[in-house]
């Protein structure tokens, strides 16, 4: 069964009338690899491959995860890396994060001001 982000991929993919093979060639990985994406529940690509399967398709990363980012409307994959990490937290460990970014950019201004 197809995940969102697997049903997301093959729309996009189909839209632009490529082939698995074709994605795989321009992403640099097999056409297996692209297939599973698409079909198989559960799989997790890295920031870097959704990166390039998002240039392949001629869309965003955001159109192809589904997520909001619109706080990073040119987010690298190390962005999405990290808004990912930050989002994975609990919230304590989001208000640490918060305060140590309090001490070392006080020009920043407090988050949320």
């Amino acid at each position: 069964m197809a995940s969102a982000f697997g049903a997301r991929l093959r729309r996009f993919r189909e839209a632009k009338d490529l082939t698995l093979q074709q994605v795989a060639d321009a992403v640099g990985c097999t056409k297996a690899y692209i297939w599973e994406l698409e079909m198989k529940e559960g799989q997790r690509p890295s920031a870097e491959r959704v990166h390039a399967l998002a240039k392949v398709l001629g869309v965003t990363m955001e159109d192809v995860m589904g997520e909001p980012f619109e706080e990073l409307p040119e987010a690298s994959p190390e962005d999405v890396r990290f808004f990912r990490e930050y989002a994975g937290m609990n919230e304590a460990e989001k208000q640490r994060y918060r305060q140590l970014l309090e001490i070392a950019f006080p020009e920043k201004g407090k988050a949320g001001d």
